[in-house]
């Protein structure tokens, strides 16, 4: 039999990546439909929206309160309300599979080299293999919660924000619904200077917290007060949530007093947040498809690692994955497939969900299984911070052709385009 050529060899990859993303989303659907346990927040959501918009009820009043999406999310969300219940999950299931692909569309739309001129063919084809990767990810599974909406809005904002500025804050505006997944790309648009799409995103939050307060009669203060409690309670003290990405596990198993670990867990969380900000200052003017998905990668990662998140909060990861798929030089040295192999790997199991069960009967085994995500989201966020770090060590270094046609910085860590490839779109970094 002939050895297959080596442009045959990609697409025989393709196919078998098509395949296997069909089958992770096949899934996803399945279990969004027949299962119930997966619609409970949806159907939480549902009622919030309910008691707001159609019974005027305040949904922060009260020691018993227990809302924690904030006001805006409960305004821009409000149509739930309206849908027959029969038809929440259905409806809800569909809109989610639809925006699973459009995600990761988005972000590797920023995140990779112009393409070849007007050619859109080339240009796009390059995004299709980390797309289904994306798709084979233990997190897309999840279809019927916020957090997809949430990062695709923020998402499209980032695509879009150097050429429309206000559509771009209106839609981080809308994102942040759920601030622990927009947050970071809000975040991103302030320190790289951003504005005017950061204030619009501001705007938006305010005029949905003042829209809620219209219909419940309420003061903005005391619901901004009520909303804040309800996250102190959850979240906090000795009976708060912990994720399995959050630092504060740690805390709580080293300090005794909940009120002493949570001051460390903060102390912590602004610390390495301010790290994160000077780290993305070194350069802050470098286009997204020029290194710059560092920047909303680190904090995305940050967040993932600070505050609580269930684990389908692990689409976070997309922009860090984006940054290192394009920014790996992994034609000319192979092995460095084997890290991002191994990433695509744990992101696609999920250890600590695959595991858990199996988890107590391990001995030391354990440990590993129970600390897997808080320690991979560590590691990665160090690989894309180091990767940043040398990618910015001199400020003047733009991606340079060498004699192969590939694209090489100081780092010599970068995708195999040409400068003439992002010329052609008017790409060419600020």
């Amino acid at each position: 039999m002939t050895a297959p050529s080596r442009s045959q060899v990609p697409r025989a990859w393709l196919a078998l990546l098509a395949v296997a993303a069909a089958i992770n989303m096949g899934a996803a659907v399945v279990l969004a439909l027949r299962d119930p346990r997966r619609a409970s927040d949806l159907w939480t959501m549902v009622e919030w929206c309910r008691d707001w918009l159609l019974g005027g009820r305040s949904l922060y009043a009260g020691a018993d309160a227990f809302t924690d999406y904030p006001p805006n999310a409960i305004v821009l969300l409000s149509p739930l309300a309206l849908i027959p219940e029969r038809l929440v999950v259905p409806v809800w299931t569909a809109f989610a599979l639809a925006l699973t692909p459009v995600l990761p569309w988005f972000v590797l739309r920023c995140a990779s080299p112009a393409g070849i001129g007007n050619d859109w063919y080339r240009r796009n084809e390059a995004l299709i293999a980390p797309t289904l990767l994306y798709l084979c990810w233990a997190a897309p599974r999840t279809l019927l919660q916020f957090s997809l909406l949430s990062m695709t809005l923020a998402c499209l904002a980032m695509l879009i924000a150097d050429s429309r500025w206000l559509a771009s804050g209106l839609l981080v505006g809308a994102a942040l619904v759920k601030p622990h997944i927009a947050g970071p790309f809000a975040l991103w648009m302030l320190v790289t200077g951003r504005i005017r799409s950061f204030i619009v995103a501001i705007a938006v939050v305010a005029l949905g917290v003042a829209v809620y307060d219209v219909r419940v009669g309420e003061n903005p203060l005391v619901t901004v007060a009520g909303w804040g409690g309800v996250i102190g309670r959850a979240y906090g003290g000795p009976d708060g949530l912990v994720g399995n990405m959050n630092i504060r596990a740690w805390a709580y198993s080293a300090i005794g007093d909940p009120s002493i670990a949570d001051l460390v867990w903060l102390a912590l969380s602004a610390a390495l947040l301010i790290g994160l900000c000077g780290l993305a200052l070194r350069d802050r003017s470098r286009a997204l498809d020029d290194g710059g998905m560092a920047v909303p990668a680190m904090f995305g990662m940050w967040s993932l690692l600070t505050i609580y998140h269930n684990g389908n909060n692990m689409i976070l990861m997309l922009p860090a994955f984006a940054f290192l798929w394009f920014h790996v030089d992994r034609w000319t040295l192979p092995s460095r497939w084997i890290p991002l192999a191994a990433l695509e790997a744990a992101l696609a199991f999920d250890v600590s969900v695959r595991l858990s069960a199996a988890a107590p009967s391990l001995g030391w085994a354990r440990i590993a299984i129970e600390q897997f995500d808080r320690v991979l989201v560590l590691i990665v966020l160090a690989w894309v911070s180091v990767a940043w770090y040398r990618l910015t060590a001199d400020p003047e270094v733009r991606l340079k052709p060498d004699t192969t046609g590939r694209r090489h910085s100081a780092s010599n860590a970068l995708s195999p385009f040409t400068d003439a490839d992002r010329v052609g779109e008017g790409r060419l970094p600020r």
